[in-house]
């Protein structure tokens, strides 16, 4: 049995003509194709979270020919860098095509900040796919596609065109019974799921001019306004991916002028465990070392092929050389791949208020910065932990060195 569906609220259409002809648009961003991370190998020889981006953008392709859409859209970030290899580039290639031909649906991308290249010499790798009959790409500049058949004029606004937004007027183009704005930043949105984005506020994009505002940057499906939505990513590629562990991945169908929307989710993007953490302060390697055999080995399912996430703080490093690393290689084995968020501390560490002020007064002042922070489904103590854990690295650098 396939995912189900995710019916979300209906979105109120800027207009309520009963004259507007139905028009059902697939949603879909930050793909990624190209994304690796860890040491694991498919069987193709190529990194397996690569493959694994591959085979839920081709699930989508699948999902989205089975609709028969209207019109599909790319918002950005297709691609995880600006130069993706090639058999990357060819698997796009052909993977678009068999969508056009396939559903008779025009595809519109736009190119996000993974794609945008700093030299202008350089070219977007986006071009290539305007080769594919029914494929429409805006990578550095507003472009706006139009489609008399269909009744409708999307509006696209990629990564490269957003720092000359203030210039533009935004305006749809009554002409037509549909507008649809394409655009890739940071919109009315706190939560950071990846770097580089540009930023900006809802307003500046005059919503109320458009049907609908489909929105890429953000790898969590969630609507920032009455008609704009991002419809996350296909898979787990963002900067954090344990913060968006338990949220699925897939694409939004919308319907026009009603403004219904049902969220698609994949089966096959990997699986994500975030375990409770371990408290190590005072604890023996042996109670250390059941704890976290316990923990990982209650995991539903087992670790069979999971990206999992096991945080221990308060650690002493005499401690963690003590622990059954042979236990500890032989989980990590058994995960695609399992990761020890490693708090270290020592007996410096632990009277650093007396011997080293200068140390614990940074450490002070980033907990209290981050209780300024609010950002939708991570803790004040999440951010305090992560921001503490990156201190302890450099720490632990300087000691080394």
């Amino acid at each position: 049995m396939g995912v189900p569906l995710v019916p979300l609220e209906v979105m109120p259409s800027t207009s309520t003509s009963p004259r507007k002809p139905a028009l059902r648009v697939c949603h879909l961003a930050d793909v990624h194709l190209g994304y690796r991370r860890y040491n694991k190998l498919a069987k193709s020889g190529l990194n397996q979270r690569e493959v694994d981006v591959n085979l839920a953008f081709q699930e989508a392709i699948s999902r989205m020919i089975s609709l028969k859409p209207d019109l599909v859209i790319i918002a950005g970030d297709l691609f995880h860098s600006v130069r993706p290899s090639n058999a990357i580039v060819t698997f796009c290639f052909r993977q678009l095509r068999k969508l056009t031909r396939e559903s008779g649906a025009p595809v519109i991308i736009v190119g996000g900040n993974h794609e945008a290249p700093k030299r202008i010499d350089t070219g977007s790798v986006l071009q290539i796919l305007c080769e594919i009959e029914g494929v429409h790409v805006a990578d550095s500049n507003r472009e706006v596609f139009t489609f008399p058949n269909k009744s409708v004029a999307v509006t696209c606004l990629p990564h490269s065109a957003i720092a000359g937004l203030a210039e533009l007027d935004l305006r749809a183009d009554d002409r037509y019974a549909h507008n649809v704005l394409v655009v890739h930043a940071q919109v009315n949105e706190r939560w950071v799921s990846d770097f580089g984005g540009a930023e900006v506020e809802l307003k500046a994009l005059a919503p109320h001019e458009w049907d609908y505002i489909a929105l890429g940057h953000v790898h969590i499906q969630r609507a920032v306004g009455l008609n704009a939505v991002y419809s996350g990513s296909l898979e787990h590629t963002s900067a954090n991916i344990w913060a968006e562990a338990k949220d699925l991945k897939g694409f939004l169908e919308v319907s026009l002028p009603t403004g219904k929307r049902v969220f698609h989710p994949l089966s096959s993007p990997r699986e994500v465990v975030v375990i409770d953490p371990i408290d190590a302060l005072g604890l023996e390697p042996s109670v250390l070392m059941e704890q976290i055999v316990n923990r990982v080995e209650a995991v539903p399912g087992g670790l069979d092929g999971k990206i999992v996430r096991l945080a221990i703080s308060n650690l002493t490093r005499e401690v963690y050389k003590n622990l059954d690393h042979k236990t500890l290689r032989s989980l990590r084995a058994q995960a695609l791949n399992l990761t020890l968020d490693i708090t270290f501390v020592s007996l410096v560490a632990d009277t650093r208020s007396m011997n080293q002020p200068g140390r614990g007064l940074l450490r002070d002042q980033l907990i209290d910065f981050s209780k300024s922070w609010e950002v939708p489904g991570i803790t004040q103590e999440e951010i305090s932990e992560v921001l503490s854990h990156y201190l302890t690295k450099v720490e632990a650098t300087n000691e080394d060195s």
